[in-house]
Protein backbone atom coordinates (compact mmCIF):
# COMPACT_ATOMS: atom_id res chain seq x y z
CA UNK A 1 0.00 0.00 0.00
CA UNK A 2 1.64 3.22 -1.20
CA UNK A 3 1.14 6.12 1.24
CA UNK A 4 2.18 9.55 -0.04
CA UNK A 5 2.23 12.98 1.53
CA UNK A 6 1.76 16.08 -0.61
CA UNK A 7 1.89 19.78 0.22
CA UNK A 8 3.75 21.87 2.74
CA UNK A 9 2.06 24.47 4.89
CA UNK A 10 4.37 27.46 5.25
CA UNK A 11 4.35 29.91 8.13
CA UNK A 12 3.83 32.83 5.74
CA UNK A 13 0.94 31.18 3.89
CA UNK A 14 -1.75 33.53 5.17
CA UNK A 15 0.39 36.66 4.94
CA UNK A 16 1.54 36.08 1.38
CA UNK A 17 0.15 38.48 -1.19
CA UNK A 18 -1.94 37.25 -4.09
CA UNK A 19 -3.08 39.29 -7.08
CA UNK A 20 -6.81 39.24 -7.67
CA UNK A 21 -9.35 40.90 -9.90
CA UNK A 22 -11.81 42.23 -7.27
CA UNK A 23 -14.57 42.79 -9.81
CA UNK A 24 -14.48 39.16 -10.96
CA UNK A 25 -14.21 37.91 -7.38
CA UNK A 26 -17.26 39.93 -6.36
CA UNK A 27 -19.20 38.78 -9.41
CA UNK A 28 -18.48 35.19 -8.40
CA UNK A 29 -19.61 35.71 -4.81
CA UNK A 30 -22.70 37.71 -5.75
CA UNK A 31 -23.79 35.10 -8.30
CA UNK A 32 -23.85 32.53 -5.50
CA UNK A 33 -25.64 34.87 -3.10
CA UNK A 34 -28.19 35.78 -5.77
CA UNK A 35 -28.92 32.08 -6.29
CA UNK A 36 -29.20 31.60 -2.53
CA UNK A 37 -31.69 34.45 -2.15
CA UNK A 38 -33.79 33.02 -4.96
CA UNK A 39 -33.64 29.59 -3.35
CA UNK A 40 -34.81 30.90 0.03
CA UNK A 41 -37.59 32.92 -1.62
CA UNK A 42 -38.78 29.88 -3.60
CA UNK A 43 -38.78 27.48 -0.64
CA UNK A 44 -39.82 29.86 2.17
CA UNK A 45 -41.66 32.81 0.59
CA UNK A 46 -43.43 33.72 3.85
CA UNK A 47 -40.21 34.48 5.73
CA UNK A 48 -38.26 35.94 2.82
CA UNK A 49 -39.03 39.65 3.51
CA UNK A 50 -38.03 39.19 7.15
CA UNK A 51 -34.87 37.37 6.10
CA UNK A 52 -33.85 40.19 3.75
CA UNK A 53 -34.42 42.78 6.47
CA UNK A 54 -32.40 40.71 8.93
CA UNK A 55 -29.58 40.44 6.42
CA UNK A 56 -29.50 44.22 6.00
CA UNK A 57 -29.30 44.67 9.77
CA UNK A 58 -26.52 42.05 10.03
CA UNK A 59 -24.36 43.54 7.30
CA UNK A 60 -24.73 47.02 8.76
CA UNK A 61 -23.45 45.66 12.06
CA UNK A 62 -20.52 43.99 10.33
CA UNK A 63 -19.35 47.14 8.56
CA UNK A 64 -16.98 49.70 9.98
CA UNK A 65 -18.56 53.13 10.41
CA UNK A 66 -16.73 54.63 7.44
CA UNK A 67 -18.09 51.97 5.10
CA UNK A 68 -21.78 51.87 6.04
CA UNK A 69 -22.64 54.65 3.58
CA UNK A 70 -19.99 53.97 0.94
CA UNK A 71 -21.27 53.62 -2.63
CA UNK A 72 -19.19 51.20 -4.72
CA UNK A 73 -18.84 52.65 -8.24
CA UNK A 74 -19.16 49.18 -9.83
CA UNK A 75 -22.49 48.32 -8.22
CA UNK A 76 -24.60 48.52 -11.40
CA UNK A 77 -22.26 46.16 -13.22
CA UNK A 78 -22.21 43.76 -10.28
CA UNK A 79 -25.99 43.40 -10.13
CA UNK A 80 -26.64 43.39 -13.88
CA UNK A 81 -26.89 39.57 -14.03
CA UNK A 82 -28.34 39.06 -10.54
CA UNK A 83 -32.08 39.68 -10.50
CA UNK A 84 -32.70 39.09 -6.78
CA UNK A 85 -29.87 41.37 -5.71
CA UNK A 86 -31.00 44.00 -8.22
CA UNK A 87 -34.34 44.12 -6.40
CA UNK A 88 -32.61 45.03 -3.14
CA UNK A 89 -29.77 47.39 -3.94
CA UNK A 90 -29.33 48.41 -0.31
CA UNK A 91 -28.56 44.83 0.69
CA UNK A 92 -26.26 44.42 -2.31
CA UNK A 93 -24.40 47.64 -1.49
CA UNK A 94 -23.81 46.45 2.08
CA UNK A 95 -22.64 43.00 1.00
CA UNK A 96 -20.21 44.47 -1.54
CA UNK A 97 -18.87 46.90 1.05
CA UNK A 98 -18.41 44.03 3.52
CA UNK A 99 -16.41 41.92 1.06
CA UNK A 100 -14.31 44.94 0.07
CA UNK A 101 -13.74 45.64 3.77
CA UNK A 102 -12.48 42.10 4.33
CA UNK A 103 -10.12 42.45 1.37
CA UNK A 104 -8.89 45.73 2.90
CA UNK A 105 -9.49 47.61 -0.33
CA UNK A 106 -10.50 51.29 -0.49
CA UNK A 107 -14.21 51.84 0.06
CA UNK A 108 -15.26 53.77 -3.06
CA UNK A 109 -12.46 53.22 -5.56
CA UNK A 110 -13.02 51.66 -8.96
CA UNK A 111 -12.30 47.94 -8.63
CA UNK A 112 -9.02 47.09 -10.35
CA UNK A 113 -6.48 44.29 -10.05
CA UNK A 114 -4.94 44.44 -6.59
CA UNK A 115 -2.71 42.48 -4.24
CA UNK A 116 -4.36 41.23 -1.07
CA UNK A 117 -3.29 38.93 1.73
CA UNK A 118 -4.19 35.26 1.41
CA UNK A 119 -5.96 35.41 4.77
CA UNK A 120 -8.23 38.19 3.56
CA UNK A 121 -8.84 36.48 0.22
CA UNK A 122 -10.08 33.29 1.88
CA UNK A 123 -12.14 35.23 4.42
CA UNK A 124 -13.83 37.15 1.60
CA UNK A 125 -15.23 33.79 0.55
CA UNK A 126 -16.11 32.32 3.94
CA UNK A 127 -17.41 35.26 5.95
CA UNK A 128 -20.31 36.41 3.79
CA UNK A 129 -21.50 32.80 3.39
CA UNK A 130 -21.34 32.39 7.16
CA UNK A 131 -23.30 35.64 7.69
CA UNK A 132 -26.01 34.51 5.27
CA UNK A 133 -26.39 31.14 6.98
CA UNK A 134 -26.20 32.61 10.48
CA UNK A 135 -29.00 35.07 9.73
CA UNK A 136 -31.07 32.26 8.25
CA UNK A 137 -30.73 30.31 11.53
CA UNK A 138 -31.93 33.43 13.34
CA UNK A 139 -34.93 33.79 11.03
CA UNK A 140 -35.99 30.14 10.78
CA UNK A 141 -35.66 27.31 13.24
CA UNK A 142 -31.96 26.39 13.23
CA UNK A 143 -32.62 22.84 12.06
CA UNK A 144 -34.81 24.04 9.19
CA UNK A 145 -32.30 26.72 8.19
CA UNK A 146 -29.43 24.24 8.01
CA UNK A 147 -31.54 21.77 6.06
CA UNK A 148 -32.44 24.50 3.56
CA UNK A 149 -28.79 25.57 3.24
CA UNK A 150 -27.70 21.98 2.55
CA UNK A 151 -30.30 21.70 -0.20
CA UNK A 152 -29.13 25.01 -1.66
CA UNK A 153 -25.49 23.86 -1.76
CA UNK A 154 -26.47 20.66 -3.58
CA UNK A 155 -28.76 22.40 -6.08
CA UNK A 156 -26.24 25.18 -6.80
CA UNK A 157 -23.45 22.66 -7.41
CA UNK A 158 -25.62 20.55 -9.70
CA UNK A 159 -26.79 23.54 -11.75
CA UNK A 160 -23.21 24.70 -12.24
CA UNK A 161 -21.87 21.28 -13.21
CA UNK A 162 -20.64 21.05 -16.78
CA UNK A 163 -22.58 18.21 -18.46
CA UNK A 164 -19.71 17.88 -20.94
CA UNK A 165 -17.05 17.61 -18.23
CA UNK A 166 -14.37 14.95 -18.62
CA UNK A 167 -14.98 12.14 -16.13
CA UNK A 168 -12.58 9.46 -14.88
CA UNK A 169 -12.69 5.70 -15.36
CA UNK A 170 -11.65 4.94 -11.77
CA UNK A 171 -10.54 6.70 -8.58
CA UNK A 172 -6.96 5.47 -8.94
CA UNK A 173 -6.59 8.04 -11.71
CA UNK A 174 -7.59 10.75 -9.19
CA UNK A 175 -5.12 9.33 -6.66
CA UNK A 176 -2.22 9.21 -9.14
CA UNK A 177 -2.94 12.75 -10.30
CA UNK A 178 -3.10 14.02 -6.71
CA UNK A 179 0.31 12.60 -5.75
CA UNK A 180 2.19 13.85 -8.82
CA UNK A 181 5.16 16.01 -7.72
CA UNK A 182 4.45 19.71 -8.08
CA UNK A 183 7.00 22.39 -8.96
CA UNK A 184 5.67 24.40 -6.03
CA UNK A 185 4.05 22.36 -3.24
CA UNK A 186 0.49 23.19 -2.25
CA UNK A 187 -0.18 24.79 1.14
CA UNK A 188 -2.59 21.92 1.84
CA UNK A 189 -0.83 19.01 3.57
CA UNK A 190 -2.57 15.78 2.58
CA UNK A 191 -1.71 12.08 3.05
CA UNK A 192 -3.04 9.80 0.30
CA UNK A 193 -3.40 6.07 -0.27
CA UNK A 194 -5.57 3.43 -1.96
CA UNK A 195 -7.01 0.77 0.36
CA UNK A 196 -8.75 -1.34 -2.24
CA UNK A 197 -10.21 -1.21 -5.70
CA UNK A 198 -12.36 1.87 -6.01
CA UNK A 199 -11.45 3.27 -2.59
CA UNK A 200 -9.14 6.31 -2.50
CA UNK A 201 -8.33 7.53 1.00
CA UNK A 202 -6.88 10.93 1.89
CA UNK A 203 -6.36 12.80 5.15
CA UNK A 204 -6.16 16.60 5.12
CA UNK A 205 -3.77 17.65 7.87
CA UNK A 206 -4.14 21.35 7.12
CA UNK A 207 -7.02 23.44 5.82
CA UNK A 208 -5.99 26.86 4.55
CA UNK A 209 -9.60 28.05 4.61
CA UNK A 210 -9.98 27.27 8.29
CA UNK A 211 -6.54 28.59 9.19
CA UNK A 212 -7.57 31.84 7.53
CA UNK A 213 -10.87 31.90 9.42
CA UNK A 214 -9.17 31.20 12.76
CA UNK A 215 -11.43 32.14 15.66
CA UNK A 216 -13.23 34.88 13.73
CA UNK A 217 -16.33 32.71 13.13
CA UNK A 218 -17.37 31.05 16.40
CA UNK A 219 -20.09 28.57 15.35
CA UNK A 220 -18.27 25.35 14.42
CA UNK A 221 -21.36 23.67 12.95
CA UNK A 222 -21.99 26.55 10.56
CA UNK A 223 -18.29 26.63 9.63
CA UNK A 224 -18.57 22.97 8.65
CA UNK A 225 -21.51 23.64 6.35
CA UNK A 226 -19.92 26.59 4.57
CA UNK A 227 -16.45 25.06 4.27
CA UNK A 228 -16.99 21.32 3.90
CA UNK A 229 -20.52 20.33 2.97
CA UNK A 230 -20.23 21.25 -0.70
CA UNK A 231 -17.50 18.64 -1.19
CA UNK A 232 -20.03 15.81 -1.12
CA UNK A 233 -21.49 16.93 -4.42
CA UNK A 234 -18.35 18.52 -5.91
CA UNK A 235 -16.39 15.26 -5.96
CA UNK A 236 -19.08 13.85 -8.23
CA UNK A 237 -17.61 16.13 -10.87
CA UNK A 238 -15.17 13.28 -11.43
CA UNK A 239 -18.03 10.84 -12.05
CA UNK A 240 -21.61 10.42 -10.87
CA UNK A 241 -20.67 7.06 -9.36
CA UNK A 242 -18.16 8.57 -6.93
CA UNK A 243 -19.36 9.00 -3.35
CA UNK A 244 -17.45 10.91 -0.68
CA UNK A 245 -17.54 9.84 2.97
CA UNK A 246 -16.12 12.19 5.58
CA UNK A 247 -16.40 11.72 9.34
CA UNK A 248 -13.69 13.85 10.94
CA UNK A 249 -13.24 17.51 10.01
CA UNK A 250 -10.95 20.28 11.16
CA UNK A 251 -13.98 22.59 11.02
CA UNK A 252 -15.60 20.63 13.84
CA UNK A 253 -12.51 20.45 16.01
CA UNK A 254 -10.82 17.27 14.76
CA UNK A 255 -7.05 17.32 14.09
CA UNK A 256 -7.62 16.42 10.43
CA UNK A 257 -10.28 15.81 7.79
CA UNK A 258 -10.73 12.12 6.96
CA UNK A 259 -12.04 11.48 3.46
CA UNK A 260 -12.69 8.52 1.22
CA UNK A 261 -13.74 8.56 -2.42
CA UNK A 262 -15.72 5.39 -3.14
CA UNK A 263 -16.27 4.43 -6.76
CA UNK A 264 -19.60 2.65 -6.52
CA UNK A 265 -19.04 0.98 -9.88
CA UNK A 266 -16.70 -1.39 -7.99
CA UNK A 267 -16.86 -0.37 -4.31
CA UNK A 268 -20.23 -0.93 -2.65
CA UNK A 269 -18.92 -0.83 0.93
CA UNK A 270 -19.28 2.79 2.02
CA UNK A 271 -18.20 2.21 5.61
CA UNK A 272 -15.66 4.82 6.70
CA UNK A 273 -12.41 3.50 8.23
CA UNK A 274 -12.28 3.88 12.04
CA UNK A 275 -10.35 6.63 13.76
CA UNK A 276 -7.40 4.36 14.62
CA UNK A 277 -6.81 3.89 10.88
CA UNK A 278 -6.60 7.64 10.32
CA UNK A 279 -4.44 8.23 13.38
CA UNK A 280 -1.92 5.69 12.14
CA UNK A 281 -1.59 6.96 8.56
CA UNK A 282 2.06 7.77 7.89
CA UNK A 283 3.67 8.50 4.52
CA UNK A 284 6.26 6.08 3.15
CA UNK A 285 8.75 8.94 2.97
CA UNK A 286 8.69 12.66 3.64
Amino acid sequence: MKVVKTGKYRQDTLERLVEIDPLKELQNRLEKMNYFLGFVREHNPDIFPEYENNLIAKYRDLLNDDRTKANPPDLDELVSENSHLKENLELTRLVVNYIIQILQLPAENKLEKSEVMNRDYFRSWSHYNYANLLVLTETLRREDAIDLYKKFVTHHTLENRDPKRKTVDNVKIIFEKAIEPKEEPSDWEIIHTMIGEGKYVFRNDTCVFLNAIGDSLPDTELKYYICCYGDYEKFKNYHDSIVLTMEHTIAQGDPYCSRVLHDTRVDWDLRHPPRKFWDSMEPDSE
